[in-house]
């Protein structure tokens, strides 16, 4: 048995899933392989895999935070989710992020999503006080952007210099994705084949952008051909869909 995770965004859906993907992957899980998906977004992404009528084994939410199985009689419960402790870095990063980058900023817990922007601490019609910031004990994920990559990167060093005990920032082109500290792609993967007893050697991932890189770089990775050339360095090899990853599992 081989376990597949794949990122969703920019590498299995590019403006919309192909048949050709979904094939491949109806013919990977058929042959007792198992196929999920392993993304920076929230746990309703499972909500928009049932849109796209794609059936999967596993959902890896919040950068491998949560675990959330989507196939037979246990489709839908959470597996794990980690969450860290709030000592005040959800309002310093609502804060620094609102007003030196004018970005907003958001926290979710388990399922709630909560949005702050530093530019508006009294609150608006979309944005919380900053206040309430305080009252919140744990957060499974914040996640905020930039206007350019380079903001994006400067952003990530402060936020690693002030909150390196605490925040894993990720990068996703002009986004950043907060999950705790000791928490990424590479981790849930690991735990998820822990779980189901599948040895790491049977483990792939597929991925485009940098908060792939630590399941890329652990696993056997492969890039997808839009990918950034930092993951494409670190890939076992590069692929021009998901389709031809899965025909070169199937291949071994």
């Amino acid at each position: 048995m081989y376990i597949l995770g794949s990122d969703y965004d920019g590498t299995l859906r590019k403006g919309g899933i192909s048949e050709r993907n979904r094939e491949a992957i109806a013919a990977f899980r058929a042959a007792g392989n198992l196929f999920g998906v392993v993304t920076g977004r929230d746990a309703h992404m499972c909500d928009s895999l049932e849109e796209e009528k794609l059936p999967v084994d596993f959902v890896l939410a919040f950068n491998g935070a949560m675990l959330i199985n989507t196939a037979g009689s246990h489709a839908g419960e959470v597996v794990f989710c980690v969450n860290e402790k709030n000592d005040g870095q959800i309002r310093w990063v609502a804060e620094h992020v609102g007003k030196v980058y004018g970005s907003d900023m958001g926290c979710v817990l388990y399922k709630k999503r909560t949005v702050f922007h530093g530019l508006y601490p009294d609150g608006t019609d979309r944005f919380t006080p900053i206040s309430l910031a305080d009252g919140m004990t744990e957060y499974t994920q914040l996640n905020t952007w930039c206007k350019s990559e380079e903001e994006t990167k400067r952003c990530i060093a402060e936020i690693k210099e002030r909150w390196g005990d605490t925040i894993n920032p990720l990068q996703n082109g002009v986004c950043i994705d907060m999950p705790p500290v000791g928490v990424d792609k590479g981790t849930g993967m690991a735990r998820y084949a822990d779980l189901i007893g599948v040895p790491h050697d049977h483990v792939f991932c597929a991925g485009d952008n940098m908060n792939d890189y630590a399941m890329i770089s652990r696993f056997h990775g492969c890039a997808v051909e839009n990918a950034v050339p930092e993951l494409k360095a670190a890939a076992e090899a590069v692929f021009p869909d998901v389709a031809d990853i899965i025909e070169h599992i199937l291949s071994l």
